[in-house]
């Protein structure tokens, strides 16, 4: 797939459409693992939105095919990254990344090596950047669909917090309360009893990478059967 046309910055979104054709498999949940893991690195916004320039898309480009045609492990990869060594704050913004043989250049578009973490929101600031009432994240809270965070200036709210509120309000304009999205926290709950039984092994053996890339990789296999079951039983009623 040639590389995506020239641009300000692209949203987490626009970045799986950008490369689902080359790697069919890429979701978002995929994208977040490899930004936890330190190996992807898209700035993000005072509100927390992540913007991904071009060289964030030529980095993650490059990470997922020595995955897939070299199964290269996260470590090794990582480690590549680092002897390349990441363009520091100080020099010029605007360059785009290298890519060479070897691999990208690890650089974002603006030239800061600094990436904010996460997120830390009121619960005003939670509601207009998720565009969600107030009742409606007093509520995402109470059935325990985002965590708060208690400071000594009140409750704050992470970027999980933010997606989640995202997806609410959008439910909500469908007539979709928040109470019924309980029902997704339960399946988690339940979900996460079996994954913990598999990674268990590596976990008791310190292998902590490796538990978290099996994670990633059993929580894509799930998404894809639940879709496939969605198919199944929407697919008739839908003509």
């Amino acid at each position: 797939m040639s590389s995506p046309p020239s641009r300000s910055h692209y949203s987490i979104g626009e970045v799986v459409s950008l490369l689902g054709d080359e790697h069919p498999d890429l979701t978002i949940s995929k994208i977040r693992f490899l930004e936890n893991e330190g190996l992807i690195e898209p700035e993000r916004t005072p509100s927390g939105y992540r913007r991904f320039y071009q060289g964030d898309v030529e980095r993650l480009r490059w990470i997922l095919t020595q995955q897939r045609d070299h199964q290269m492990p996260l470590k090794v990869i990582r480690r590549k990254i680092q002897e390349w060594g990441a363009v520091s704050a100080s020099e010029p913004a605007g360059g785009a990344d290298r890519v060479d043989e070897s691999g990208p250049v690890p650089r974002s578009a603006d030239g800061s090596s600094a990436v904010e973490g996460s997120v830390s929101l009121t619960t005003a600031e939670l509601s207009a950047a998720a565009n969600a009432s107030a009742e409606l994240i007093g509520a995402l809270a109470r059935f325990g669909l985002i965590r708060g965070r208690e400071t000594a200036t009140g409750t704050v709210f992470d970027h999980e917090a933010l997606i989640v509120a995202r997806a609410a309000s959008a439910f909500a304009e469908r007539g979709v309360e928040a109470r019924h999205l309980r029902m997704y926290k339960i399946a988690v709950e339940r979900e996460s009893g079996l994954y913990e039984q598999i990674l268990a092994p590596m976990i008791l053996r310190g292998r902590s990478e490796e538990a978290g890339a099996e994670l990633s990789e059993l929580v894509n296999l799930a998404e894809t059967i639940r879709r496939s079951l969605l198919r199944r039983i929407l697919g008739p009623r839908l003509g």
